[in-house]
């Protein structure tokens, strides 16, 4: 394993990026941390420090959030063990990694509900606004789908359960102490 610093955005935002964040890597995955300000609360005995791991591999970031409700948006209906799933861009430099959300995201509640999928339409009205270039769309869809078909569906047909979800790959990195390093409190 090593220690790597994290920076994240939206895809499109400039320069500098959030980070950067504490990170770990080992091998085709990533776990990196920060703390999400005062206006989120928790979930019942968890704190707002948010373990993010990213697959490098598919593209994707995965996390539990730590919070239940914030400013508008309260998360209960989704409860504290529904995983959420991003497409992301990413850059990755010896001990620097770049991610950037692509806008494709599931929710991904592992208590026997279905997946949602959310922001497709986001993802289409990036590429119509000239936004998201169709090489990197293009890119971003063929990942998407062999995370879909690596880790919650390998069948066509519907399954009682998730392929490989939470990714078992995951668990090393899952079981480090927190905090990974200093921790970083996201702005707002």
């Amino acid at each position: 394993m090593e220690r790597i610093e994290v920076w994240r955005g939206r895809h499109g935002d400039p320069v500098p990026l959030f980070g950067p964040l504490p990170g770990v890597r080992d091998g085709d995955e990533v776990a990196y941390e920060f703390r999400l300000p005062d206006s989120f609360v928790p979930w019942p005995g968890r704190s707002l420090l948010e373990r993010v791991f990213v697959l490098l591999d598919l593209g994707v970031s995965l996390s539990v959030p730590a919070w239940r409700a914030n400013a508008g948006h309260d998360r209960g209906e989704a409860g504290p063990d529904s995983w959420y799933v991003d497409l992301v861009h990413l850059t990755v430099e010896p001990g620097v990694l770049v991610v950037r959300d692509l806008y494709l995201d599931v929710v991904v509640p592992v208590d026997g509900r279905h997946q949602r999928s959310l922001d497709l339409d986001e993802f289409g009205d990036a590429i119509e606004a000239g936004e998201l270039d169709v090489a990197t769309a293009v890119d971003g869809m063929r990942r998407w789908q062999r995370f879909l078909d690596r880790h919650l569906h390998s069948s066509r047909e519907p399954q009682s359960g998730w392929t490989d979800f939470p990714p078992a790959r995951l668990r090393g990195l899952a079981e480090l102490p927190a905090p990974l390093g200093p921790v970083v409190t996201a702005p707002g």
